[in-house]
């Protein structure tokens, strides 16, 4: 038993503030490490699917810019997974070494908020361009016009592939601000800025 009363009140207030013990947050940092590995799995695994789809698609479909807008389906398709990897991939607790674990997972929760923050100009947008020329491109030919489905139809998949788009931004933005609630506790227990 320590009898200096300012380590004994420093742990007091340790006490009282609530700090989560360090093994239940090296747990929350694996688990975190976990979620976001899954996700970006999840993402590179569509990101293949619509490579594949898309170049097959560039192959067949009629029109010009039909083409054009499967090839920068696809090279968005890539640019965005690389932009994933580069800005959100899972680091393991285990590298942090010597870095104290608070320090280490308020690191990642940064990065995971930053780059769900600004998903919507490195990983949405890179895929209008291609999603409007084969929108344009129906309107082009007259033969591909008549075929296709009644214009109402297309203004309501327009409205749903907008909904999505809007839903996925919004839904990053919201575990975007979830995240900074974390780095804002950790903060608090750590005395950080």
């Amino acid at each position: 038993m320590n009898t200096d009363p300012a380590k004994q009140a420093w742990q007091a207030s340790v006490e009282i503030a609530g700090a989560p013990p360090l093994e239940d947050v090296r747990k929350g940092a694996k688990k975190f490490y976990r979620f976001v590995w899954w996700r970006n799995a999840v993402e590179y695994v569509a990101a293949a699917v619509a490579i594949v789809v898309f170049t097959y698609q560039a192959f067949v479909m009629p029109h010009i810019l039909h083409k054009l807008g499967c090839i920068l389906i696809v090279a968005a398709s890539i640019y965005g997974p690389w932009q994933l990897h580069r800005r959100a991939s899972a680091v393991a607790p285990e590298m942090a070494g010597t870095m104290p674990i608070y320090t280490f997972l308020r690191g990642q929760l940064v990065r995971q908020r930053d780059a769900l923050r600004t998903i919507f100009g490195w990983y949405m947008l890179p895929f209008f361009p291609g999603l409007a020329l084969l929108i344009i491109g129906n309107g082009v030919d007259s033969k591909i016009e008549a075929a296709g489905p009644p214009i109402w139809q297309r203004w309501v998949a327009l409205g749903v592939m907008a909904a999505i788009f809007a839903g996925i931004w919004w839904a990053n933005r919201y575990v975007a601000r979830r995240l900074q609630r974390r780095i804002d506790e950790i903060d608090a227990l750590t005395g950080a800025a």
